[in-house]
């Protein structure tokens, strides 16, 4: 069937299921006129909108013009006025007698089971781009991956990019990391990263997209990257830090002098990530520092910050000096979550402190608190399917590591001279197919985040290639 008799089709369909619906469910008199109506019906069912492209919507009238219709669509908990066209809109049913309006005609996609008020296929809509960071930090959240999506949002050209973080935070063997377990040195690698969305975006996209950061988890050297943005939000149970064993680093004896001089060095770039995005460096402080004290206050709506203890009830401890025996957080503490040693942002503190603008479970509140709910594009990317990929190929090179190293290991240089040759041959050829491997993934094995117990480095390939080479040199037939 052609796409215009498609169209025909559908139409005579709805205009039948209209016609009935105003048997059933007469307009009452006085609710429309060309002018502006309040609509203030409390008890009456749900209006539906029957669109001319086969959409349907239901909600609740809210105004009425001779050209525009506004009306309110509800999101889970969330009520969002839109405004429609009217030209735009088939038939429109008022306070229907049930839940559920006619249903669509075959082939015609019913708004009633996705009712974000999401405008697609708008070329005047913001263009909205979503990319999940996910998995560890170093292995999963790593540069090429993140080059590699934001190369395919590139090509989409979007006015809006939110990124979602929500790293795996585990120890080595699997088991859930505490808040209290802390990897301040993976701030390089969130140094790495950072000049990715900085700097390149501007310079290879040729303009900078507005840029959301949404924090389920950002923990350990994730938690860096959103303070380089003014703009994030945190999910219900979103956490920020795992940062706090800075001054352990460095051990606490010796000259203090010289110890501050390293802190400070250690500090440096992050506080400086976080001037850049507008935060009080002094969050970050707290956050690494187990011998730093921060407490806050409300002041007019916003948190002032107080380097000391607090002195009254209306100021909250945010840390105490975890170096001394009285502050020190006790294991029951510390499994409620409730240690002041170091500081770990949840929603409520982040909101508080001012590092988060908005507490949201999904993105459509996302979307309501961006006051993007009303119109915009959310585009069809690659970037779940780069992330995927990314992640089956580590593991994957974990794998055929393992193999080769097995291979290499039953290899045995032994029988005539043309055998000895061809089994050290094999040997060079299994060792650089294993350098092969970790050079591809170098940003991953470089950190000891691939499986590689027993695996010599690319540089201590090269020499024991070189030492199979000279005795193949001095071997005789």
């Amino acid at each position: 069937m052609g796409s215009a008799r498609a169209r025909g089709w559908v139409v005579s369909v709805l205009s039948a299921v209209v016609a009935a619906a105003a048997i059933l469910s007469p307009i009452p008199a006085g609710e429309a006129s060309a002018g502006m109506v309040q609509d203030g019906t409390a008890t009456r069912g749900k209006d539906v909108l029957i669109f001319k492209d086969g959409r349907i919507v239901e909600g609740r009238v809210l105004e009425e013009t001779a050209t525009e219709i506004r009306f309110e669509v509800k999101v889970g908990t969330i009520a969002a006025p839109t405004v429609y066209r009217k030209a735009d809109i088939l038939e429109v049913q008022r306070g229907a007698a049930t839940d559920a309006p006619a249903s669509p005609a075959p082939g015609v996609r019913d708004e009633r089971r996705d009712a974000s008020p999401r405008v697609t296929g708008d070329p005047g809509a913001p263009g909205i781009y979503v990319m999940e960071m996910t998995g560890r930090i170093g292995r999963d959240i790593s540069v090429t991956p993140i080059r590699n999506v934001l190369e395919d949002a590139r090509q989409h050209k979007p006015d809006v990019l939110i990124v979602v973080i929500d790293n795996a935070w585990q120890f080595g063997d699997g088991r859930d990391a505490p808040d209290d377990a802390a990897s301040f040195g993976q701030i390089f690698i969130a140094e790495d990263i950072e000049p990715i969305f900085t700097q390149e975006i501007p310079q290879k996209w040729g303009y900078s997209p507005r840029i959301i950061i949404w924090v389920k988890k950002a923990m350990g050297g994730a938690c860096f990257i959103p303070f380089n943005f003014p703009e994030i939000y945190f999910h219900p149970d979103g956490k920020m830090g795992g940062i706090g064993n800075l001054i352990f680093q460095y051990g606490n004896t010796g000259d203090e002098m010289v110890r501050e001089k390293l802190f400070s060095a250690g500090m440096g770039h992050a506080r400086g990530m976080a001037n850049h995005g507008g935060y009080d460096p002094r969050i970050v402080t707290a956050m690494a520092r187990t011998d730093y004290v921060l407490s806050y206050r409300m002041v007019g709506g916003r948190a002032e910050l107080l380097e000391r203890l607090p002195e009254g009830p209306n100021e909250f401890l945010l840390t105490n000096d975890g170096t001394k025996d009285e502050f020190k957080d006790t294991i029951q503490a510390l499994a409620r979550g409730e240690g002041k040693n170091t500081l770990t942002l949840n929603a409520k503190v982040a909101r508080d402190l001012g590092v988060s603008k908005g507490t949201v479970s999904n993105l459509d509140e996302l979307l309501f608190e961006l006051q993007l709910h009303r119109r915009h594009n959310l585009i069809e990317g690659r970037a779940k399917q780069i992330w995927e990929r990314w992640g089956k190929d580590i593991t994957e090179g974990d794998r055929e590591i393992r193999r080769l190293m097995q291979e290499f290991g039953r290899i045995q240089v032994q029988g005539d001279y043309n055998q000895r040759s061809a089994a050290r041959a094999q040997q060079i050829r299994t060792l650089q197919r294993i350098q092969q491997i970790l050079k591809r993934f170098e940003e991953v094995a470089s950190l000891g985040l691939m499986e590689l117990e027993g695996v010599p480095s690319p540089q201590e390939i090269d020499v024991i290639i070189e030492q199979i080479r000279q005795e193949q040199m001095k071997d005789k037939r």
